[in-house]
């Protein structure tokens, strides 16, 4: 469900492109679940969810950690 949806400015892509986020996933194995807590850029963001859902892997959180731009 789409909460919001405003246009932004070419400059706020850049921040957003070039920022780092941070991921939080639970593999919720059996008698093992694990919190992973990763750090990517926007680029292995993309790459990451395309794969995670391979492994059972879900994600819980993702949030901006360093603007860069």
């Amino acid at each position: 469900m789409l909460v919001e949806s405003r246009t932004i400015t070419s400059e706020e892509v850049e921040i957003y492109r070039s920022s780092r986020y941070e991921v939080i996933t639970i593999i919720p194995s059996g008698q093992n679940p694990t919190l992973n807590v990763y750090i990517f850029n926007q680029e292995e963001v993309e790459g990451f969810l395309k794969t995670c859902s391979r492994y059972s892997e879900f994600v819980v959180s993702v949030r901006q950690v360093e603007a860069t731009a």
